[in-house]
C-alpha cells in the first residue's frame, strides 16, 4: 500500500511540474528596447526616409520618426532591399540603432583586419547578428584560398536574401556605415 501511495505521489508531482512553463530568459546582450516613438498609440507619427547610399542591391537609409504631439524624434539606420519574382514585387526595411551600428562597424573593421592576415590555412568563419536578424559575416574558404563576405537579410521563414562581396567592397561598406553613423 505504501508503495502505491509513494508511486502515485511521484507520478502526481511529475505531472504538476510538467505543466509549469520554463522561466523567461532575457538576453543579457540585448542593448535596446526597440523604437519607442514608432510604437506609441493615440498620436500622429511622422516618418521620413533619407537615402544615404547604395551597397549592392541594398539601400542604406536614415529613418527619422517624429511624434507630432510633443515633437520628440529618433533616428535609425534603415537597410532596405527589393526583390521581384514572376508574381510579386516586395520591399522590406530592417533597422539598426546607432549604438548597435557602432558595434557593427567595429566588428567589420576587426573582420577586415583578420582578412589581411595571410596566416590562415584552415576554414574560418565570422558573423555579427543584429537585433533585427541581419547577419554580416565572412568566411575563409580553404578550397578557394580567399575570403567571401556576406550580408544575409531575413525575409520569409525559409527564404534568405544573401549578398556576397569582396575584401575591397568591405572597405566601401565600412565607409558607408561610418558616414551613416555620423548622419544619425
Amino acid at each position: 500500500m505504501k508503495k502505491n501511495i509513494l508511486l502515485f505521489s511521484f507520478g502526481f508531482c511529475t505531472l504538476i511540474n510538467a505543466q509549469t512553463s520554463p522561466p523567461t530568459i532575457k538576453n543579457p546582450l540585448t542593448t535596446t528596447n526597440g523604437l519607442k516613438i514608432n510604437s506609441r498609440r493615440g498620436t500622429l507619427i511622422e516618418k521620413r526616409i533619407f537615402d544615404l547610399a547604395k551597397f549592392k542591391n541594398l539601400n542604406i537609409q536614415k529613418i527619422v520618426t517624429k511624434d507630432m504631439s510633443d515633437s520628440s524624434a529618433e533616428s535609425v539606420l534603415g537597410i532596405m532591399y527589393e526583390y521581384e519574382t514572376f508574381d510579386t514585387v516586395s520591399k522590406k526595411t530592417l533597422t539598426i540603432e546607432k549604438s548597435e551600428l557602432s558595434k557593427l562597424i567595429q566588428s567589420l573593421q576587426t573582420l577586415e583586419q583578420k582578412e589581411n592576415e595571410t596566416k590562415l590555412g584552415q576554414e574560418t568563419k565570422y558573423k555579427f547578428l543584429t537585433m533585427s536578424n541581419i547577419e554580416f559575416g565572412g568566411i575563409y574558404s580553404e578550397k578557394q584560398k580567399s575570403w567571401i563576405n556576406y550580408i544575409k537579410i531575413p525575409s520569409a521563414p525559409y527564404n534568405q536574401s544573401l549578398n556576397e562581396f569582396s575584401k575591397d567592397e568591405m572597405k566601401e561598406l565600412i565607409k558607408i556605415l561610418k558616414n551613416a553613423e555620423q548622419n544619425l
